[in-house]
């Protein structure tokens, strides 16, 4: 912790710990913070305080910003702000987690030592890659009408759970969902 034109007092320490350790609860792999308190010259008044948080968290710097009228409220305001920050981090390591493509499936099933196809197994002509999408059934029967689609995937809005929308043999729209 350092200050510029501050006097950093055990009190003020003692506050920026507090808020920066409650902060990085929301982020396990943070690395040390560094906090900066800086006095500013404004205009409207004669004393002004900036915090200047920054870490390095999974490999990314994140760095946030907060000003204030007294040395407290400037932290708190960067605590916020670095919170947020690390919150959006997070997410975004998440859904690329989540969003990471699986490894992919080789047509013809399972091949035998002279990579020969066996007539054993159904033979695979096409893999399509389908996101589902949050809808309900009726959306998906609209967006099977629309788009011409024998066969629809989505993440079923009411219960969060993949459902298969698809048109059977006499004609009628069936769906499948998990048991």
């Amino acid at each position: 912790m350092r200050g510029r034109g501050i006097r950093l007092t055990d009190e003020t320490r003692a506050h920026a710990v507090e808020r920066v350790s409650r902060t990085a609860k929301f982020f396990d792999r943070l690395g040390d913070v560094d906090v900066r308190l800086t006095r500013v010259k404004s205009h409207d008044s004669d004393h002004r305080f900036r915090a200047e948080l920054s870490a390095r968290a999974a490999g990314q710097l994140v760095r946030a910003t907060g000003e204030g009228d007294t040395v407290r409220r400037s932290v708190d305001a960067a605590s916020d702000h670095f919170e947020r920050r690390l919150r959006r981090l997070s997410r975004r390591l998440s859904d690329r987690r989540r969003h990471r493509p699986k490894p992919e499936v080789r047509a013809g099933g399972p091949r035998r030592r002279s990579d020969q196809p066996d007539e054993r197994y159904p033979s695979i002509s096409r893999v399509r890659r389908s996101v589902g999408k949050p809808m309900t059934p009726e959306e998906a029967a609209i967006v099977m009408e629309e788009e011409g689609e024998a066969v629809v995937l989505f993440s079923n809005v009411e219960t969060g759970d993949l459902n298969v929308l698809y048109r059977s043999a006499g004609g009628r729209l069936e769906l499948i969902e998990p048991a």
